[in-house]
């Protein structure tokens, strides 16, 4: 079967009707309908539009009537249909009440039906075993999935293509083999995702393998996390050497005052605990810890001009790497200077932490598939003259939206404090409620914090807060979908 997109204009006409389910509307047509009912909770309406009953939901509050007259516009057919309304029209046109259409905002079809599948076999032009086809998910109904299609060579003004199929048809393909590799899982699926289709079996039910683009979008990260994860480290280290050597690089003239100044600078901007005790002083070492960067570059070049990137610990850490590689080149052509060691056990150590520092932010991305945002990070910090961490994820629920974003957010903290076993703990806000748990792996870790939680709520009411539910139990804190790597399928378990 040998086909070439563009499709012989009856099978275009056929594919044209999935996105509108079977409403046959075109771009600007205008288009009578009838409110049958109003759901004001869901700012969702059940219209009647050409004989047929569908769902319209608002981008923004409505409200309208049952039995009330649409005047309706299609500004939008895909990935679903928009409508814009030029009329709203009561029973009783003398109602004094009538909606001012110019504010209404548009309507989006909720319910798209999923039609039959298009007979592909049939068409005299079909597609040849082994190509492949670009598209996006148009619609995941059941076990139907829509797609609209993206044909190489379109006419100026032609139509998007588009096809069903049913998911029995599809083979989900393997990103790191780039073969047919399990049953696909339509749950995966998105409305707008980007797909390759590839035709496997040219039969009278067309077998394709399905490759979602994230696939070919991660790779680049695949690659970063293969080189940062065998070399990634805490600052701790670093932040220790440079404190040991600083003596050794001050004392000797033939290192470049520009990496002792930059050694000493780092140093300084470290906080010591005490500081991380203030909130002020918390914010302004998360603000700098490295994890903002690429973010506050966007926005300098966008214009914003009251940002200050002087102690960023990430832009520190490629300064000092850039000197650390300079200076090894020099001495490198000099025999007779002495600190050649010392300076490359530096450069090993920055290079870790920037790793650490990196994956992180990979980590921090935004997740499709996950209500939550989490900002990972580990803050570096001085306990008694000696550099230490702590790990801290922040999660931001962002299906609450409005006021109550504002108010639930969750901060996870793991750190091992002197003469005590590594210690997790989540603090959580609700409805002004502060909630917290803690979890170690030793038991007697368990009892000293179970002995003290009448302090830590004795300090939250100090400080104003309503100290909810307080627990410390032995083990680990469960996943959550804002901690979960970003790539889950690094290594392949089935090699």
């Amino acid at each position: 079967m040998d086909i070439n997109l563009p499709l012989s204009a009856n099978i275009q006409a056929t594919l044209n009707k999935v996105a509108d389910g079977g409403l046959n509307l075109k771009i600007n047509q205008v288009i009578d309908a009838k409110v049958v009912d109003t759901q004001i909770m869901l700012d969702t309406l059940t219209v009647k539009m050409n004989n047929k009953t569908i769902n319209l939901q608002a981008q923004l509050p409505i409200t309208l009537q049952a039995d009330q007259t649409l005047t309706l516009q299609v500004v939008k057919l895909l990935p679903s249909p928009e409508f814009k309304i030029i009329a709203a029209l009561l029973p009783n046109p003398d109602t004094p009440d009538q909606p001012q259409t110019p504010n209404m905002p548009l309507l989006k079809l909720v319910n798209v039906p999923a039609p039959a599948n298009p007979p592909l076999n049939q068409n005299p032009n079909q597609l040849s075993q082994g190509q492949q086809l670009q598209a996006t998910v148009v619609t995941v109904s059941g076990d139907k999935l829509t797609l609209q299609l993206q044909p190489a060579n379109a006419a100026p003004g032609q139509q998007p293509l588009q096809l069903t199929l049913n998911t029995s048809q599809l083979v989900a393909t393997n990103q790191n083999t780039s073969l047919p590799d399990a049953k696909l899982n339509p749950a995966a699926l998105k409305p707008g995702m980007q797909v390759t289709l590839q035709l496997l079996d040219a039969g009278n039910s067309p077998k394709f393998s399905l490759t979602p683009a994230s696939s070919a979008n991660e790779q680049p990260i695949v690659e970063a996390l293969k080189q940062l994860l065998p070399i990634q480290s805490s600052p701790a280290p670093l932040l220790n050497q440079l404190q040991q050597v600083m003596p050794h690089l001050q004392a000797d003239a033939s290192v470049a005052e520009t990496l002792k100044q930059l050694a000493r600078e780092i140093l300084l901007t470290i906080p010591n605990k005490t500081q991380l005790n203030d909130p002020g002083e918390l914010k302004q070492a998360v603000n700098q810890s490295g994890l903002f960067l690429e973010a506050k570059l966007l926005e300098l070049l966008a214009g914003k001009s009251d940002l200050s990137l002087q102690d960023d610990f990430k832009l520190k850490l490629n300064k000092l790497i850039q000197q650390l590689n300079q200076e090894l080149a020099s001495q490198a052509h000099d025999k007779t200077r002495g600190n050649l060691e010392l300076l490359k056990d530096s450069l090993q150590k920055a290079q870790g932490a920037l790793a650490k520092l990196t994956l992180d932010q990979l980590n921090s991305l935004p997740k499709e598939e996950s209500p939550k945002q989490a900002w990972s990070l580990e803050l570096p910090f001085y306990h008694d003259q000696n550099a230490d961490s702590v790990r801290i994820e922040i999660e931001q629920d962002k299906a609450g939206g409005g006021d109550n974003q504002q108010q639930n957010w969750a901060v996870s903290i793991t750190i091992t404090p002197p003469g005590l076993a590594t210690i997790h703990c989540k603090v959580s806000c609700y409805d002004g409620s502060v909630n917290t748990r803690f979890w170690s792996e030793a038991a007697d870790t368990v009892y000293k914090i179970n002995d003290h939680l009448d302090y830590l709520k004795q300090q939250f009411e100090k400080n104003g807060l309503t100290a909810g539910f307080m627990e410390a139990h032995q083990g680990q804190p469960a996943q959550t979908d804002g901690s979960k790597p970003l790539i889950t399928n690094l290594l392949n378990e089935k090699v």
